[in-house]
Parts: structure tokens; sequence; C-alpha cells
């Protein structure tokens, strides 16, 4: 997979030299606090988790972007899919440095990360989760078109499953047949 650009964004595949700009966010608890683990993340429990999303590479051939900001080249986040553990759903997930938010990059990115599966990947549908409380994330679902599905527990957490359907996709994209 080549680099991708949006307007103001820069994405590459995750590499082993982020650990740092990634640790960093992660011990961010405003960050951290409607992810899965839900706690402030040490620098080897970044590690740990930049290996998880490594190994998903490798498996899947896709997976999470590292965030660049073209304005200052600084690492910001992370965006991208990923097959959704013990589902046969891909995930769009996304998650920024604190300094970021509230600028609609998690949308700009998010936004590629969806046709990038719809288009290049072909998948029939795109599933995102989000804590119920993480209204922020829920908008940026929203701004992607993406539809409320349900509540679930997963991981033993309680989530809201918004998806989004290519053909839906296609209609409110104005997307050719590919």
């Amino acid at each position: 997979m080549a680099e991708i650009e949006t307007n103001r964004l820069q994405l590459r595949k995750l590499t082993g030299q982020d650990l740092d700009d990634l640790a960093q966010i992660y011990q961010d608890p405003e960050v951290m606090r409607y992810r899965l683990h839900p706690e402030p993340a040490t620098r080897e429990q970044t590690q740990e988790m930049l290996k998880t999303i490594l190994s998903h590479w490798q498996q899947y051939s896709f997976g999470r972007w590292a965030v660049i900001c073209k304005l200052n080249q600084q690492f910001i986040g992370h965006c991208g899919l990923e097959v959704l553990a013990g589902t046969s759903n891909v995930e769009v997930n996304y998650l920024l440095d604190r300094a970021y938010w509230g600028k609609g990059l998690a949308t700009e990115a998010a936004r590629e990360a969806v046709r990038y599966g719809f288009e290049e990947l072909r998948c029939d549908s795109l599933v995102a989760l989000a804590k119920p409380e993480n209204l922020a994330s829920r908008r940026v679902m929203e701004k992607l078109e993406m539809q409320y599905e349900k509540d679930v527990e997963y991981n033993g957490m309680s989530w809201v499953l918004y998806t989004l359907n290519r053909d839906q996709w296609k209609c409110s994209n104005n997307a050719s047949d590919f």
C-alpha cells in the first residue's frame, strides 16, 4: 500500500519506528478514556499494542495507518481498518492526539479508510464501535453516513455499533460501480 494523502493528512503504514510518538499519545488519559483498555498505557503496553497492529498488517495486508499532519509533519495518531477480533466484521478505527481533536481530522482520515475499504478491499460493509457516551466519535461515524445499528457487548464492555454497507456508501458518494 502506498501512502495516501487527503487535504490535510498523510496516511502511511504504521511501523515500529512510530513507537515513541504512539506511546506519548497513549499516555494521555483523555485519549485512552473511551478505548477497550481505558487507562493510560505504558511504553511497554504501547509496544505490545503496536506489535498487534503490525501483526494485523501481516495477516490481512491492511490495518491502521499512521496519521501525519501535513502542516507540521507531526505524527498525530492512527486510523484504518481492522478485522474486529472474534468476528468477520471490518471495523473503521481512529485515534488522534488530543491537541488535534475538534478540527475534523478524524473524519477526514476515517473517510479515506471507508473509501479504501469499499474501493480497494471491496468490503461489502464496514462497522464502527464506540462507547455510548463518546459523542465525538459517534459524530464522526454519523458524518461518514454510518447508521446506528444497536447496543452491543464486546470484550465485556458496552458499545454502540454503527454500520455502513457498500450500496449505501455508493449512493451517498455518487460512486460508480468498481
